[in-house]
């Protein structure tokens, strides 16, 4: 849409948004109190005496109004504003990164925050990170699929719990608490970017009804529909065969410019361009920071007393399909069967991912004793189609559109809890809460079609390369083969306790304990200490200790991936047929090149601080350290060096013919974050038809690696040197997020009329941009404007470097306007990143150098903390009755 009509689309239309009221304590409607701090909060215990200001450990809520006052879709986007220590990027290839942000707390790994609905576990996707973005080698819990509509607040505890939740919970805990208020609302947004492309719509519908005088049912309905925002720039490469002066077709070059004459076209002295070339479209990549996606889910929230207990439940069900692409393939590569795309083609891949999750639970109190006993069933799927796409080994017989096969995981859970006060005589009475858990996890690989993934009899048709064998497999996303199809289940018991009391007066001590044993690797027991200690004028001291651990996903330990292509025998000639293979870590494949059982990740985690509340004002520092040992990781691509096959040829004689490159999970490194949080709320009242609310919040975090495992013996016996954990995976692990994190907000009510402003500065990146270039390659990186530092190559060649690019710390700034239209409707009309800041551009390709924008065509990095679509304009309307 362009600038002037996109903006004059989103004044012309006006926006609705609910108001909500709670029924019942704890607070989750959408009316928190204006008093910060003194939210009842549930996250990290199991008594109902703790709020965020009298919490041993550090705890934001974030109001259901904050959350759909902001301008963003997702919530993991509404959170990246709001909470101080979260974060996430936005890559782009085309897998379950479309559908699934991998989100992350402290900078650890997605899959180390553990995500709660209703204080009940909520299963991770079935989607396992292979790619080089953040987070790669998790298994996240995707957010998204709890609309901010249907949300009564969230709880994000910033500490260890492993304690007492179990699993993931090392770097904290996201608890979403679903709406409980019984109004009818709904919601209708549009927006675009201020550059063009971006057009995005969202709908809501939901309300509640009184079951009784004192239960409810609550349920809400969402849809959006989001377009990317192409920042693509033209490949200005050669796209068809130039001509040898004898009139022979020559080979492309694959150089920036050779389509423009700006460097010499592929192929002997003197060959020539095809005419073509002059005339061709050259905008022919979409770069997106998300690419075309439709969501539609619906959640439901209940309670209602049954005597003289509790009946409870929640369930929700989301589909999301995605379109997104891979790279172009041009006229010219010997990918293209160009009697189907005679001017090459862009392979896209539609997936489409289901979340589904329904609890129910019964509690009460019995002889004194509180009792709570629940079950959750959840899972996830995922699966792969591309389009407009072809498999060259079936030649012009080729489908262009694939189904490539499915990831799908479920997760049963049942708890029960219980829970007395005793007096003992000290200043409050001991709260105990003992407990057990039994949960069931599956995992299961379906494999595509045969022709996404077979190695068909055609060859290449035309061109210099006519007679060798293309590229094998649906393009994009090979199909999964029948060889990687897996189906796999286990179960863990476990048992918790906690205790909670006051010694004396001000002084809160509270312990908790939990042992888990796990049918697949064993048993783990964990521990947390965590104290408050009152002190005069309103501050309080605070502090924690913690031991957590991370149980080794299904994915991780049976994911399986095989992609096949052919590479020229230096022997024969020939071209061969290989294989590409992640590896589960249980194949015999896998050992033989040293993988070993995955082992649980162990964590200790210490943190203290100091906080105030008086008067208004809320505020926090703390300082913490995780160290966590054995972190798994994907190991680094094992291949043989340029013109050797000893790799091939040790797997061979081992039964495992034609494999020529592996990959595989593994225990790859020990890793220490230090941070400090920052967070302060001031509301006051400006006279009795004003209401000015004031946060602030800073994270300083920084990993580093303290141990990276070896790279094993059987590789090093085979004369391989790639280490374990390569240059790529150091510098996303240590410096891949930001150092630090500035969020300022302002919120000012002036009686019918809302006005909202954020800034936030997202800290310094780095990323890998070039590996193994020349001194001259670097000298002409100098020349340009973007920071960088470089590290000997790890390739071994002497003289050569790794270029690590900075990408510099920004401000985006974020302003809506909200007005009271009638007393039941409000409209709004705002901005994010409302002055259309870009993250640093990559490193530019240029006539004598590859860049790291890939031939010129992506200005900006994946690594970005706020995406790259620029400016977002949007209006919002809706109702409440």
């Amino acid at each position: 849409m362009p600038k002037k009509s996109a903006w004059l689309f989103a004044t012309s239309l006006v926006s609705f948004q609910a108001n909500a009221q709670d029924l019942a304590a704890p607070d989750t409607s959408t009316a928190a109190s204006t008093v910060p701090g003194d939210e009842i909060v549930v996250t990290g215990t199991r008594f109902s005496d703790r709020t965020v200001t009298t919490s041993p450990v550090p705890i934001d809520v974030l109001r259901g109004d904050d959350l759909r006052a902001s301008g963003y879709q997702e919530t993991t986007e509404v959170l990246r504003q709001l909470a101080p220590s979260f974060a996430f990027a936005t890559p782009t290839t085309p897998d379950g990164n479309t559908h699934i942000h991998s989100a992350s707390l402290r900078g650890l790994s997605p899959d180390e925050t553990l995500v709660l609905v209703n204080g009940k576990r909520l299963h991770n996707a079935a989607w396992v990170n292979t790619g080089g973005t953040i987070g790669k080698g998790a298994t996240p819990t995707d957010l998204n699929q709890i609309p901010a509509a249907a949300i009564g607040r969230i709880e994000i505890l910033r500490d260890g719990a492993s304690a007492q939740y179990g699993s993931d919970a090392i770097a904290g805990v996201i608890n979403i608490l679903l709406r409980e208020d019984t109004k009818f609302h709904g919601t209708a947004s549009a927006g675009s970017t201020y550059n063009g492309g971006g057009d995005t719509y969202e709908f809501s519908l939901g309300g509640g009804l009184k079951l009784g005088d004192d239960g409810f049912i609550n349920a809400t309905a969402y849809y959006r529909d989001h377009k990317g925002a192409n920042r693509a720039l033209p490949d200005t490469r050669q796209f068809y065969f130039g001509t040898s002066p004898t009139g022979t077709p020559q080979p492309l070059s694959a150089r920036y410019g050779a389509g423009l004459g700006l460097n010499p076209p592929g192929g002997i002295a003197g060959t020539t361009l095809d005419p073509r070339e002059a005339a061709v479209d050259r905008n022919v990549w979409r770069f997106a920071d998300e690419g075309d996606t439709k969501d539609a889910s619906v959640v439901v929230n209940l309670k209602k007393p049954i005597g003289d207990a509790e009946l409870y439940g929640f369930g929700g069900y989301r589909e999301s399909k995605a379109h997104s692409n891979a790279s172009f393939r041009r006229a010219g590569q010997d990918e293209n069967v160009r009697a189907i795309y005679p001017n090459g083609f862009l392979p896209f891949i539609d997936t489409k991912s289901v979340d589904y999750s329904a609890g129910l639970g019964l509690r009460g109190d019995l002889a004194g004793w509180g009792w709570d006993l629940s079950s959750v069933y959840g899972g996830n799927s995922i699966e792969y189609r591309p389009t407009n796409t072809l498999n060259a080994t079936l030649g012009t017989a080729s489908p262009t559109r694939f189904y490539a096969g499915k990831f799908s995981n479920w997760q049963s859970t049942t708890d029960l809890t219980l829970s007395r006060d005793f007096d003992v005589g000290l200043a409050a009475p001991v709260g105990l809460a003992v407990g057990a858990e039994l949960r069931y996890d599956g995992y299961k690989i379906t494999p595509g079609e045969p022709n996404s993934y077979a190695f068909g009899s055609a060859r290449i048709l035309d061109g210099p390369n006519a007679g060798a064998v293309p590229t094998i497999g649906s393009q994009g996303f090979a199909g999964i083969q029948p060889a990687d199809a897996v189906k796999v289940d286990r179960h863990a018991i476990g048992a918790f306790a906690e205790l909670n009391t006051e010694v004396t007066k001000g002084w809160q001590v509270n312990l908790a304990g939990r042992y888990e044993d796990y049918s697949d690797f064993g048993d783990t027991w964990n521990g947390q200490a965590s104290t408050r200690l009152q002190l005069p004028a309103g501050f309080a001291l605070r502090g924690s200790v913690s031991t957590g651990f991370h149980a080794p996903s299904l994915a991780q330990q049976y994911f399986s991936s095989t992609s096949s292509r052919t590479i020229v025998n230096n022997t024969t000639g020939f071209p061969e047929f290989v294989l590409v293979r992640t590896a589960p870590v249980g194949s015999t494949l896998a050992r033989a090149l040293g993988a070993q059982d995955l082992k649980p990740e162990k964590s200790t985690n210490f943190g203290g601080g100091l906080t105030f509340a008086g008067g208004g004002l809320t505020a926090s520092v703390d300082y913490y350290q995780i160290d966590i040992d054995n972190q798994i990781a994907l190991s680094s691509n094992y291949v043989d060096a340029a013109g050797r096959r000893v790799l091939r040829d040790y797997l061979a004689s081992i039964g495992i013919p034609g494999v020529t490159s592996v990959r595989y999970f593994t225990n790859a490194i020990d890793t220490r974050t230090r941070g400090v949080d920052v967070t302060a709320a001031y509301t006051t009242r400006l006279g009795g038809w004003s209401v000015l609310r004031l946060s602030a919040a800073y994270n300083y975090n920084q990993v580093q690696l303290r141990r990276v495992g070896r790279t094993p013996g059987q590789i090093t016996a085979l004369g391989i040197t790639t280490p374990l954990f390569d240059i790529n995976e150091r510098t996303r692990i240590e410096h891949g997020q930001p150092r630090d994190k500035i969020a300022l907000g302002a919120n000012w009510k002036i009686g019918p009329i809302t006005f909202d402003a954020r800034t936030t500065r997202y800290g310094r990146v780095e990323q890998v941009a070039l590996t193994n270039q020349t001194s001259a390659n670097v000298a002409l990186i100098a020349q340009g404007s973007t920071p960088f530092r470089t590290l000997p190559t790890e390739s071994g060649a002497a003289g050569n470097l790794d270029v690590i690019q900075r990408l510099d710390p920004k401000w985006v700034t974020d302003f809506s306007f909200t007005g009271q239209v009638t007393p039941n409707i409000t409209a709004t009309v705002g901005a994010n990143n409302i002055f259309n800041v870009y993250p640093t551009k990559n490193i530019a390709s240029t006539p004598a150098l590859t860049g790291a924008d890939t031939f010129g065509v992506f200005p900006y990095s994946e690594f970005s903390p706020f995406g790259f679509s620029g400016a977002f304009y949007y209006v919002r309307a809706g109702f409440s009755f």
